[in-house]
């Protein structure tokens, strides 16, 4: 059978016993792989270095994608303390309340008021104690005003203050904190007053709740700007919230706005994660006064 012959009855399927035998023959040789690869017999298909680069790059792809979402799932979390005063001029992002607050010099009003010298005062303490301003030098004097009854921004206030001592740590030697009061209608004050236990300072030495006649503490509502006003229900008494930080030195270096919110009731509550970033502001204000 010439070679056209052969090439048409392979084409056409009819094969001699002859052509069958000697193409199963071949089949099912065995193959000298080596040999194979050296001769370059072994051509890859085209279906399978394609399927390959698919599998290789999909195991790269996973790869980067695994390390993203999970490169840093055990790391260890870096704490911050306290440390020297950070008061940023920039904004910063808080991630429990999704939203952008202001630096901490914004966020509590604060403003550098120069070199005056803070009015001297002297009033009682909760121990009945004389307290004056002018026997605390050397001594940063965090100064606000509110309630003896605490029916004002003092469960706010109060809250921050107890937590800024305890930010303050190994520099709570060097603050004090004084709470004037603002209420005309309750002078009498002990260490059981609603405005240390209520917001619980009571038991911090550094806290001075302090009070008087009502011509001392109006002397002292006036020099720092405190405007007391008493309406006509019982109890009802308002005034604006104003905080001081005095130096070391008797100066009035500083000035701060507390806020908080106010419910229909007249109650003044304020979330506890803008508590604490109060509290870090006057903790590191005050800081940053020690000499």
């Amino acid at each position: 059978m010439t070679d056209t012959n052969r090439e048409r009855s392979i084409v056409s399927g009819d094969l001699t016993d002859e052509q069958r035998a000697s193409i199963f023959g071949a089949a099912n040789a065995p193959l000298d792989r080596r040999a194979a690869l050296r001769a370059g017999r072994i051509p890859l298909p085209p279906k399978f270095v394609i399927w390959t680069a698919v599998v290789l790059l999909l195991l790269v792809l996973g790869g980067a994608i695994i390390d993203h979402y999970f490169g840093n799932f055990g790391g260890t979390v870096t704490p911050t303390s306290l440390g020297p005063p950070i008061l940023q001029t920039t904004t910063t992002s808080t991630a429990s309340q999704g939203t952008n607050l202001l630096s901490l010099e914004a966020y509590m009003g604060l403003k550098f008021i120069g070199s005056a010298t803070a009015g001297a005062f002297s009033l009682t303490n909760q121990s009945q104690q004389p307290w004056r301003l002018s026997s605390q030098k050397g001594k940063v004097v965090v100064l606000t005003f509110y309630n003896s009854i605490c029916n004002d921004i003092c469960p706010v206030l109060g809250a921050e203050i107890r937590e800024a001592h305890q930010l303050l740590g190994l520099k709570s030697s060097k603050v004090v904190f004084a709470i004037v009061n603002t209420d005309p209608k309750q002078l009498s004050i002990s260490s059981q007053s609603e405005a240390l236990r209520e917001p619980g300072l009571s038991n911090i030495p550094s806290v001075s709740f302090l009070s008087g006649s009502i011509q001392s503490l109006n002397g002292v509502w006036t020099t720092y700007g405190v405007r007391i006003s008493v309406g006509a229900k019982a109890n009802e008494v308002t005034h604006n919230n104003v905080l001081y930080f005095i130096g070391p030195s008797g100066g009035l270096d500083a000035y701060a706005k507390p806020f908080g919110v106010e419910s229909k009731s007249g109650r003044f509550s304020l979330n506890s994660s803008s508590i604490h970033h109060y509290a870090q502001a006057i903790a590191e204000t005050a800081v940053s006064l020690v000499p």
